[in-house]
């Protein structure tokens, strides 16, 4: 791996560490200033999908909750780089943590595709799911790593 690979690879790793804070002080703006203009966005929580960074934010903005914590804990992202384009994987525990404590948080799969964009690694592209039972189509929210 070439010195420009490293740092490229601690700048990606630099992006999931400022996402999941983010995410945790429920901070919008830090959180989108990480994606592209043209995000697409295959999330855990329907729709679909969402396209272009307006239309994903206007989800983040219904989907972070105003009377609890958030749950965001992230195994360490396994990171490939080739030039202006980055690939990583994970497993992320995410949810809300209500004041008493309790929690409605699971373990899924995170994917993502990156660009640098004018010098600034971006997000272009995660995929979140959570694995389903095949017998009986449920998901199975209790695995754990």
């Amino acid at each position: 791996m070439t010195d420009k690979q490293s740092q490229d690879q601690a700048a990606i790793a630099d992006i999931f560490a400022r996402w999941a804070e983010a995410n945790r002080t429920k901070d919008i703006d830090a959180i989108i200033a990480l994606y592209s203009e043209d995000i697409c966005s295959y999330d855990a929580v329907g729709p679909l999908q969402f396209n272009g960074i307006t239309e994903y934010r206007a989800h983040w903005e219904k989907c972070l909750p105003k009377d609890a914590d958030m749950v965001v804990e992230m195994q360490t992202p396994v990171i490939r780089v080739s030039g202006h384009l980055g690939v990583a994987r994970f497993l992320i525990r995410c949810g809300m943590r209500q004041e008493d404590g309790t929690e409605q948080a699971s373990w899924m799969r995170a994917s993502y595709h990156l660009e640098k964009q004018a010098g600034q690694w971006r997000i272009a592209h995660e995929h979140f799911s959570v694995p389903f039972d095949f017998d009986n189509g449920a998901a199975q929210f209790g695995l754990e790593p």
